[in-house]
């Protein structure tokens, strides 16, 4: 028997080159899709240090996640742009692998708050590069609130009433079922003719979904957005009043739509807030009258004039360059009704001061000091060249002064008393 030769082995075959597989970029639609974001973890190659948004955002819009990363850091320096991303997907974009975030909202309602959230985000930046700017922060957080409400509007109503039963533990409705159900929602005796056997069953009590509610609100913060945007960029004034009055013209519209068309939900109760914002926002601060102050320096005692008064508001008087000689029994008041009261006599002269406070306040008269509700009384004299005073009215005094206040503080030093350093020798500004 002839032993053929032993075969030589094949040669070890060289593995294929891995094809290059080339990553399909993401559509239009995909992109557009922001509740398929989803944070990144340790072991995911885009990384992660602190909750995995870089890196998710890198991953959905294909981009390295270094440039996200810097990207975010630099916006949190311009209006905290960076900031509002970061914390808006933190709590709304689930994990890898999971299908919640920290706050568990459906797809719809996490793709919409995020768009909203990168809308605040844009208008902060577009604030900060283009100078101070009124941000409707107030409403921006109420539609937040309200779309955050409607997207779990279902899952609360579950936690109040229980779970869901289980298909396979609700019984099959029977004929018997069928007909009770529908003599419940048709009325006997039936005309003839308009039973139709065939109808659907309409249960009583049931109520169609709030088909507008949702619009509603998609259109609501669309509208304060390009109001905030038209703001920001300062192409023309937008007043605090435009807000409310945009979200009640939307309100009243959907409200219109919803008497033929579906139903609008709680827009009644919106609009009747932005209906109560309206004169709020309407009222001008600089038009309203906050009273008058009185700052007078009078350098001799023929520019001191005999009372002062102001309804609310301020009145500074320093005597402080007045020749205490001049005076001779001089007789001064000086009343307010809401405010403050300062006045600084000469030190080498005598000033019987009589303060009053009508309700609430206080008086620091020379080195004695009071406060009450109700109100009071405090009568002081500073003798001339002394420090300090005494109780009581002298009525040899160069100066009688007498200051009433009703709310508000009274306080009357003397020319060396350190409080009254912040008012004397301010004779530029005095007022003739």
């Amino acid at each position: 028997m002839t032993i053929p030769p032993e075969a030589p082995l094949p040669p070890n075959p060289e593995p294929p080159s891995p094809a290059s597989e080339e990553r399909a970029r993401p559509s239009v639609e995909q992109l557009r899709n922001l509740s398929g974001l989803r944070r990144t973890t340790h072991a995911s190659p885009e990384g992660r240090h602190i909750a995995g948004v870089a890196g998710g955002i890198a991953r959905h819009f294909d981009v390295d996640p270094l440039l996200v990363r810097v990207l975010l850091v630099v916006a949190v320096f311009f209006g905290g742009a960076g900031g509002i991303v970061y914390v808006a997907a933190w709590v709304l974009v689930p994990e890898e692998g999971a299908e919640d975030g920290m706050i568990p909202v459906g797809p719809p309602a996490r793709n919409l708050l995020l768009w909203i959230a990168g809308g605040i985000a844009a208008i902060s930046l577009l604030g900060d590069a283009f100078g101070d700017t009124s941000v409707p922060w107030f409403w921006l957080a109420v539609l937040g609130v309200v779309a955050l409400w409607y997207a779990n509007r279902g899952k609360w109503g579950r936690k109040r009433g229980g779970p869901p039963p289980s298909p396979a533990s609700s019984p099959a409705p029977t004929s018997m079922d069928v007909s009770a159900a529908q003599a419940r929602t048709l009325p006997a005796p039936w005309p003839p003719g308009s039973y139709d056997p065939n109808a659907p069953v309409t249960l009583a009590g049931q109520r169609r979904p709030p088909l507008l509610f949702g619009r509603a609100i998609a259109v609501a913060a669309l509208v304060v957005g390009v109001l905030g945007l038209v703001d920001v960029a300062d192409w023309t004034p937008v007043p605090t009043s435009a807000y409310p009055a945009a979200l009640l013209a939307v309100f009243g519209g959907f409200l219109v739509l919803g008497a033929f068309w579906g139903r609008a939900g709680g827009l009644i109760f919106l609009g009747l807030l932005a209906l109560a914002a309206l004169p709020l926002t309407m009222i001008d601060p600089s038009n309203i009258d906050t009273g008058s102050s009185i700052e007078s320096h009078p350098r001799n005692v023929a520019m001191l004039e005999s009372s002062y008064q102001v309804d609310a508001g301020e009145v500074l008087l320093d005597m402080s360059a007045i020749d205490a000689k001049t005076l001779e029994g001089r007789e001064l008041d000086i009343n307010s009704s809401f405010g403050e009261i300062t006045v600084i006599v000469p030190d080498d002269a005598t000033v019987a001061v009589d303060a009053s406070v009508g309700t609430l306040g206080e008086a620091q008269v020379f080195d004695e000091t009071r406060s009450d509700v109700g109100g009071f009384n405090l009568a002081r004299t500073h003798l001339a060249g002394e420090k300090g005073s005494e109780p009581g009215l002298a009525d040899d005094a160069d100066l009688q002064l007498t200051a009433t206040a009703d709310v508000g503080a009274i306080n009357v030093y003397e020319e060396s008393d350190p409080r009254a350093a912040a008012f004397v020798g301010t004779a530029e500004r005095s007022n003739p």
